[in-house]
C-alpha cells in the first residue's frame, strides 16, 4: 500500500482560483488512509507564497475548508475556495506561509465525504502536508493547522492527534475560527425558536452524518419541506442551499427542538469534538453576529478547553458575522503562529493521571476517547478500522468499569481520591477484567496473523509508538515473564496494573501510558 501523503497526480491550477500573493498553486491527488483503513485517494491544493523560502523551508498552514457541500462538484480544488477563503489563504501566503487546502476525502474522489466526522478528515489535513513536501522540497516541516467553520471542526481534531500520526512533522498548533464544537448544544440553540430561520448547515448535517452513520435517516423526523431539503443537500453547493432555506422557519421544516427527537442526540454527540488537553496551543475566535454558530458554543467550548489545561488563547470579535471572522484580527492569527516555540516533552504522568488525557485531576468518557484515538494513530492505524476500533471499544469498557465502581457521586466524573479509594479498597480485580479486552485489542496491533505477539513483534509495535530502538529491545524480555518468546494478554494485563499503582520512567507500562 502507498504511503499516506504520496503524490498520485498533480496538475495547475486555474489562475483565476489562485489567492493573492502565490507564487505557483497545483491541484494534487494523494494517497489518505482512508477512516476504514481502505486507503483512499484524497484530493487538494498547494499554495507556495511568493516569497524566498528561509532555511529549513517555507512554515506551513494546513487549511481546512468551511462547508462547500458533500458532492464531488464542490471540492475546493475543482471550483476554487469561497472568495473570503481565498482572500484569508492570500493574506498568509502574504505573510510567507506555505498554505495546503486538503478536499477531505469524498469531494472529487471516489467514495462519500463524511461530513462532521472530524476523525475521519483529521489524517486527511495531514497528509496533505506530508504531499505539500512531495511536492516542492522548499516547503518545511514546521506547521500549524487553521480552520474555519467546519474546517474548524476538522482543524481540532487534527491537533487531537497530529504530533502523535506525523512524528516526522514539526506540528506548532490549532487555530479554528468560528467552529461549530458541541454540535448537541449548537443544534439545541439554533432549533429551540421555532420561528427562527431554518439554519443553513443543519440540511448538510442531516444529510451528511449518513456517512458515518448509515442507520440514521432523519427524513421521516422531518415535514414535507425539510425532508426534501436533505435530498437536496445531497449535491447543492453552500449558495444553493442558502437559497433553498431562504424564508424558511424551523417549524417550516420541522426541525423545531431537533435534539430531543428519536436517535438525533447519540449522532449529535458522536459529531463533538472532544474535550482534551491539547499538547500544542490553541487559538479559538468567535464572531459576537454569526449567525450559523452561537457564540456562546465557542464560548463554552473555549472554557472547557481552558479547565483542561490547554494553552489557550480566546478571541471574541465584536459585532463579527461568521464569515467575518476569517479577516478579523489576522494580523493577530499571523503573530501567534509566527511565535509558536518548539514543545518540550511532558513530564512522565503522576499515578492518577496516565489516563487524565486532559490534566485536570478529573476523568471522563473523553479522557478515554482521546487517549484511545491518539494510541491507534500513533501507530499508524486508521481510527474506524476493526482493529482500532477494538481498541477503542476496550477503552469504552475500560472507562465504564472505572466510572460504575469509582463515580461515588454519580456526576459524570471520576476525581483523583474517587480513583484512588477504588484502588486501595481492593477493586483491583474488577479494573482487570475492564482492562483486559484493551490488552487483547492492543496486542492485535501488532499480531501478524497468527493469533500471537511475539517478542520481535512486541518491539515493532514499541518502535511505531515512539520508543527508541534501543529501549524497545529491552522491554519485551519484561513483559514476557515466563521466556517463551511471545507476550500474552495476562502479562499485558498484569504490566499495566502494576503502572496504574506505580508509573515510574523505568516501568514495562511506561510506554504504553507515560508517552501520550
Amino acid at each position: 500500500m502507498r504511503v499516506p501523503g504520496a503524490v498520485l497526480d498533480r496538475s495547475p491550477l486555474p489562475a483565476h482560483l489562485w489567492p493573492d500573493a502565490a507564487s505557483a498553486a497545483l491541484r494534487i491527488v494523494y494517497q489518505g488512509l482512508g477512516y476504514d483503513g481502505s486507503g483512499r485517494e484524497v484530493s487538494g491544493t498547494v499554495f507556495l507564497p511568493s516569497v524566498d523560502a528561509p532555511p529549513g523551508g517555507w512554515p506551513v498552514v494546513a487549511y481546512a475548508h468551511g462547508t462547500t457541500g458533500l458532492s464531488d462538484h464542490c471540492a475546493p480544488s475543482l471550483v476554487g475556495l469561497s472568495r473570503l477563503e481565498r482572500e484569508h489563504v492570500g493574506r498568509w501566503l502574504a505573510a510567507g506561509y506555505a498554505v495546503t487546502a486538503t478536499d477531505y476525502e469524498g469531494l472529487a474522489t471516489p467514495g462519500p465525504h463524511p461530513y462532521f466526522n472530524g476523525e475521519a478528515v483529521a489524517d486527511d489535513v495531514v497528509d496533505a502536508v506530508r504531499a505539500a513536501r512531495r511536492v516542492d522540497p522548499r516547503v518545511g516541516r514546521t506547521w500549524v493547522v487553521v480552520g474555519f467553520s467546519q474546517g474548524g471542526h476538522a482543524a481540532l481534531f487534527t491537533g487531537l492527534v497530529a504530533t502523535g500520526y506525523a512524528p516526522e512533522l514539526d506540528f506548532r498548533g490549532t487555530i479554528a475560527l468560528a467552529p461549530p464544537v458541541h454540535l448537541p448544544m449548537l443544534v439545541d440553540l439554533v432549533t429551540a425558536d421555532g420561528a427562527r430561520p431554518l439554519p443553513v448547515l443543519l440540511p448538510f448535517l442531516l444529510a451528511g452524518v449518513r456517512a458515518s452513520h448509515p442507520d440514521f435517516d432523519a427524513r421521516p423526523l422531518l415535514t414535507a419541506a425539510g425532508a426534501r431539503l436533505l435530498d437536496v443537500a445531497t449535491s447543492a453547493t453552500l449558495v444553493d442551499m442558502f437559497r433553498a432555506v431562504a424564508r424558511l422557519t424551523n417549524d417550516d421544516g420541522g426541525t423545531t427542538g431537533l435534539p430531543a427527537r428519536s436517535g438525533v442526540a447519540p449522532v449529535l454527540r458522536a459529531c463533538r469534538v472532544p474535550v482534551s488537553r491539547m499538547d500544542r496551543p490553541v487559538y479559538l475566535t468567535a464572531g459576537t453576529a454569526d449567525e450559523v454558530v452561537p457564540p456562546a458554543v465557542v464560548e463554552r467550548f473555549a472554557a472547557d478547553l481552558a479547565r483542561a489545561g490547554t494553552d489557550l488563547r480566546f478571541d471574541r470579535h465584536e459585532g463579527a458575522t461568521h464569515a467575518d471572522v476569517l479577516a478579523a484580527g489576522h494580523a493577530d492569527l499571523v503573530a501567534w503562529a509566527d511565535a509558536l516555540p518548539t514543545r518540550v516533552p511532558d513530564p512522565v504522568p503522576p499515578r492518577f493521571t496516565l489516563f487524565d488525557a486532559d490534566g485536570d485531576g478529573r476523568l471522563t468518557a473523553d479522557d478515554y476517547e482521546v487517549f484511545a484515538l491518539r494510541l491507534v494513530q500513533a501507530f499508524g492505524e486508521p481510527p474506524g478500522s476493526p482493529r482500532a476500533l477494538a481498541v477503542r471499544r476496550g477503552y469504552r469498557a475500560l472507562w465504564r468499569g472505572v466510572a460504575e465502581r469509582s463515580d461515588t457521586d454519580l456526576d459524570g466524573q471520576v476525581g483523583r481520591e474517587e480513583f484512588l479509594r477504588w484502588l486501595d479498597e481492593g477493586s483491583r480485580s474488577g479494573f482487570e477484567h475492564a482492562v483486559r479486552p484493551l490488552a487483547e485489542a492492543v496486542l492485535a496491533l501488532a499480531d501478524d496473523g497468527d493469533g500471537t505477539t511475539t517478542t520481535a513483534e512486541f518491539t515493532r509495535l514499541l518502535t511505531a509508538c515512539g520508543l527508541p530502538p534501543d529501549r524497545a529491545a529491552d522491554v519485551p524480555a519484561v513483559f514476557d515473564h515466563d521466556g517463551g518468546g511471545t507476550v500474552s494478554t495476562a502479562e499485558v494485563v498484569a504490566v499495566v496494573r502494576d503502572f496504574c499503582l506505580d508509573p515510574a520512567p523505568g516501568k514495562p507500562g511506561h510506554w504504553l501510558f507515560g508517552r501520550l
